[in-house]
């Protein structure tokens, strides 16, 4: 076992596997996101380094902007691993190139690997919880 290592979150993600399998809209945050993955079929990864503090440049792919998030983890979802049929990266860490974010595509599901609830700056990435409002209704 490795501190931190989302594979050993294995009942929550036989429970996620089951949610994913509903049309229950779904927001995964941090761990959330490397779980959703997981249950998916994606793998994750320990970074050299982990992504600590309020200052981590995150492009959103859909919109071209970047937002400047609050970040705590140290394992990623490797892009490699990530099946195209399943889901599609909808942010990047600029940093290092990371996945930030899927957006999956038969589902009314997306996570992403920063904390758009933590507002490092003028509550950059609110956007996030908007948008998740939408796919409520």
């Amino acid at each position: 076992m490795d501190h931190g290592d989302p594979e050993d979150c294995k009942t929550a993600i036989e429970n996620i596997k089951k949610l994913y399998n509903t049309d229950i809209p779904i927001l995964g945050i941090c761990l959330g996101h490397q779980l959703m993955a997981l249950a998916t079929g994606a793998k994750t990864a320990r970074l050299k380094y982990g992504h600590r503090g309020p200052n981590h440049p995150v492009k959103d792919l859909k919109n071209g902007r970047v937002y400047i998030t609050s970040q705590n983890h140290g394992y990623y979802v490797e892009e490699d691993s990530i099946r195209s049929e399943v889901a599609e990266i909808s942010h990047v860490n600029l940093n290092d190139g990371t996945v930030e974010g899927l957006r999956y595509k038969v589902k009314k599901i997306f996570t992403v690997q920063f904390h758009p609830e933590a507002c490092p700056g003028p509550e950059d990435s609110a956007y996030i919880f908007d948008e998740f409002l939408a796919n409520i209704v």
